[in-house]
């Protein structure tokens, strides 16, 4: 009797905080009325990774992890700007009790904006974009609502400066020129083995509306060496690159442009290639809703000139080679999940075997209630990789991916299948532990 006496005891402690009844100040939420809006965020954007600050900020709500238990859809989606920064596009859809109500909300991060700042700006804009439907909920009388003074603004009554929020091109310094400069390096080893890399570029930009021009320099040099007894061994690979593109806006679905690049790499067997290609692209839908979908047509019409280091498996060391291509692209993110889909090809024109073609792309779909597939990958059929050495590889050459080599074909492919299941409910913030330090490194190789 003792022994099942102490086994009670013990069950009354752990049991508890595994039990599925209703949180404190909850109660059951499929018979009380709402106390408050439920929401759910469908974010993977910049900026949305840290939820916990999210739920801490916004703590007028419910959070929920399932789209559908929520009274708010709340989606979120970003494409770079021309300075460097990102513009969000937030789309509330009402769900239950506010089916039919639909609010578009936008946010702009600057260039050099950090990851607080981001977060702090999307977490304004969804406050505004809540109130609509806070409104509606016993919790709206608790809501206050304030106006803080506008940058530049004076003492309480002065009037605020009236200066435009957005510059124009006759006020911009820089007429919307974006610049940036980086070098990166690394270098690790052991005692059979050293490698040590280093990579450089610079970048100019500009972007509005009607056009836009992005210029490029890269760099790198990778150097790694091999001492296994009597084996020693070095793979030095470099590579420097231009390229260039504009691009003007003839109308709401339709864009042309001309791409021109300049490339040496000795792991591609390439001295030197120039090349330049006018370029025509046609959305299925207008550009102004990329953010959400895109279905585009892109066809291009390629000049190149090339100078091989070493004699090719074509016999050539120089050639010149006209190229067309078309593909087309699918971008979909909707609150039922996203899709990202692909299909290109190019070929010779001088001739037809020479061609290559490819299809992939990744979905994520949510099945059912707490249940989503995701699933990816690519393949390739390839015919033409013009510049591969004609002597035979080594076995260096083809352990350390010194050289490229002749293949019909390439794939890659993922998928994951996630199922969750409990409470509805995801307002708790609890950062004990866990987040830092005490915990243990997991090396993965693959």
């Amino acid at each position: 009797m003792k022994r099942l006496a102490g086994l009670g005891v013990l069950l009354s402690l752990l049991l508890p905080p595994f039990m599925p009844v209703a949180a404190k100040g909850q109660g059951n939420p499929l018979q009380d009325p709402p106390r408050a809006l439920r929401l759910y965020l469908d974010c993977q954007a910049m900026g949305c990774g840290d939820m916990d600050f999210f739920r801490t900020e916004i703590a007028f709500v419910d959070w929920v992890r399932d789209p559908r238990d929520a009274d708010l859809h709340l989606l979120v989606t970003a494409q770079a700007t021309g300075a460097g920064g990102r513009s969000y596009e937030l789309l509330f859809l009402g769900r239950g009790r506010f089916e039919g109500m639909a609010d578009t909300l936008r946010y702009l991060s600057a260039f050099d904006a950090t990851g607080d700042e981001v977060r702090s700006g999307l977490t304004g804009v969804i406050k505004l974009g809540l109130m609509r439907y806070v409104a509606q909920t016993p919790l709206a009388e608790r809501i206050q609502i304030g106006l803080r003074p506008a940058p530049g603004a004076g003492p309480a009554g002065v009037a605020p400066s009236t200066r435009p929020t957005t510059a124009q091109p006759a006020d911009d310094p820089w007429d919307f020129w974006v610049f940036r400069a980086g070098m990166n390096g690394y270098g690790n080893g052991e005692r059979t083995y050293k490698s040590w890399s280093l990579s450089g570029s610079f970048t100019a930009s500009r972007t509005t509306p009607e056009w836009k021009v992005s210029l490029g320099i890269r760099t790198s040099y990778d150097d790694s060496r091999f001492d296994y007894g009597r084996v020693k061994t070095k793979n030095i690979t470099r590579s420097h690159s231009f390229d260039g593109l504009v691009v003007n806006s003839l109308t709401d679905h339709w864009s042309a442009g001309l791409r021109a690049g300049v490339s040496s790499s000795t792991y591609a067997n390439n001295r030197l290639t120039v090349s330049g290609a006018p370029v025509l692209e046609y959305n299925l839908f207008p550009y102004g809703e990329s953010t959400r979908r895109m279905l585009t047509f892109q066809y291009a019409l390629e000049v190149s000139r090339a100078d091989y280091v070493e004699e090719t498996v074509y016999f050539k060391t120089e050639e010149t080679l006209l190229q067309q291509s078309l593909a087309a692209s699918l971008d979909l993110r909707q609150p039922w999940g996203s899709v990202n889909l692909f299909l290109e090809g190019s070929h010779v024109v001088q001739d037809l075997d020479k061609h290559h073609a490819s299809l992939g792309g990744s979905v994520n779909v949510r099945l059912v209630r707490g249940l989503s597939l995701n699933v990816g990958g690519s393949v390739s059929r390839i015919h033409d990789r013009l510049s591969v050495p004609a002597r035979t590889a080594s076995v260096e050459d083809v352990l350390l991916r010194r050289k490229q080599l002749q293949t019909d074909y390439q794939f890659f492919t993922h998928f994951g299948l996630n199922y969750t299941f409990g409470s509805i409910y995801n307002n708790v913030v609890n950062p004990r532990i866990g987040r830092a330090g005490g915990g243990r490194q997991i090396v993965m190789m693959f």
